[in-house]
């Protein structure tokens, strides 16, 4: 595939269907932020680990990014389905961090 035909492809998308599941750009990027701001702000007092994002973070703040997805467009299966994919992420970097 071509750049430019990778662009318009990317395009398509953005401004078609996945605007439709997921609503307005901006709302649903500031819905991401607020999640990921609360996940980072709560974790780091729990784990006492200011500054260092760990794996599992970035797997349980993946998996945010289909909450808020499915803040627009509740009921959307592929979000579900995604979101199972995390927790069993999160899941296995759980259980390598406990050694099991």
């Amino acid at each position: 595939m071509k750049a430019s035909e990778l662009l318009q492809h990317t395009a398509s998308l953005v401004g078609g269907q996945r605007a439709e599941d997921y609503g307005d750009k901006t709302v649903n990027h500031q819905r991401i932020a607020q999640l990921w701001d609360d996940w980072l702000s709560n974790s780091r007092v729990r784990e006492g680990q200011p500054g260092m994002i760990t794996a599992y973070d970035v797997a349980m703040m993946m998996l945010l990014v289909k909450v808020a997805r499915l803040m627009h467009s509740p009921g959307h299966q592929d979000s579900h389905v995604d979101i199972a994919g995390y927790a069993s992420i999160l899941e296995e970097i759980a259980s390598k961090e406990r050694g099991s």
